[in-house]
């Protein structure tokens, strides 16, 4: 089975690239059933993918299209075991750690053993990949915060804001009023504020303000579709001292987690400011 579907990873990927890749998937299942032409296939792909130029050649290697472009009897088939893999493709997760200097040994010795050549990703280059990848909105949220970790991030985070992309802070203990105020935040969120007057485009700042923790969650959400989820927090050692386990999660479930952080984040003002 798995030589079957081979072929067909490309254009899961050109389709991958679209706003939406299901719906574009089933429309793709819906067209080819009422016998468009390869020509039109072709047409529609490419109007809602990037890279519209590998359309073509895609579906030839896919036995969508013949080599001369038009349609193969098996096209309907073929096309709807694309939308399978699509559907796959949607959510997916790679582990994530942080592998202080002890344990680096036991690591290579676990991949070496467990018939997965693959090493887990580390947790401080993705964060960073996270952040990158944002082109609307960036969610930050740790109880810890750690202005060394923070500038790791000035790039990234300069760049959303200046073209327009908004991002949101979750942390506790940053007013002079909490309880169990953190210095180390207090400095993270004041290098945060201070991109945000680079670029004249303020961050969104919620923190937990009572006693005790209030919020532990560790997560960094790019566009509401790639996501840090772990134990990690975003300091120095949570990134690169100490053990720590997370995922690196992708697909239409992370706004499920990004639509939770905002109704958190919500509350958190609620209380703080608290109408009338």
């Amino acid at each position: 089975m798995a030589s079957v579907l081979e072929p067909l990873k490309p254009i899961v990927a050109l389709i991958r690239q679209a706003s939406e890749p299901m719906v574009l998937a089933q429309r793709l299942i819906e067209l080819a059933a009422s016998k468009a032409t390869g020509p039109e296939l072709v047409r529609f792909i490419s109007a809602n993918v990037t890279d519209g130029d590998l359309v073509h050649s895609a579906l030839v290697h896919a036995a969508v299209l013949d080599v001369t472009g038009n349609r193969m009897p098996e096209a309907t088939i073929r096309l709807a075991q694309t939308q399978v893999l699509v559907e796959a493709a949607e959510d997916s997760w790679e582990l994530v750690l942080t592998v202080p200097g002890f344990l680096r040994q036991a690591l290579t010795n676990l991949v070496a053993t467990s018939g997965d050549q693959s090493r887990p990703r580390e947790t401080q280059p993705t964060l960073l990949e996270v952040a990158t990848t944002a082109q609307k909105s960036l969610l930050i949220a740790a109880p810890y915060l750690h202005a060394d970790f923070i500038s790791t991030l000035a790039d990234p985070l300069q760049r959303l804001l200046r073209t327009g992309g908004t991002a949101t802070v979750i942390t506790r203990a940053i007013s002079l009023a909490a309880p169990e105020r953190s210095s180390a935040n207090v400095n993270a969120v004041t290098l945060l504020r201070q991109f945000g007057e680079r670029t004249g485009r303020p961050i969104t700042v919620r923190s937990w303000e009572e006693s005790g923790l209030g919020v532990h969650f560790k997560v960094v959400i790019a566009d509401n579709k790639l996501a840090y989820l772990g134990s990690a927090n975003l300091t120095p050692a949570g990134t690169a001292a100490h053990a720590e386990a997370g995922v690196l999660l992708r697909g239409p479930r992370v706004a499920y987690l990004s639509g939770w952080l905002t109704a958190v984040a919500d509350e958190l003002a609620r209380r703080r400011f608290p109408s009338g």
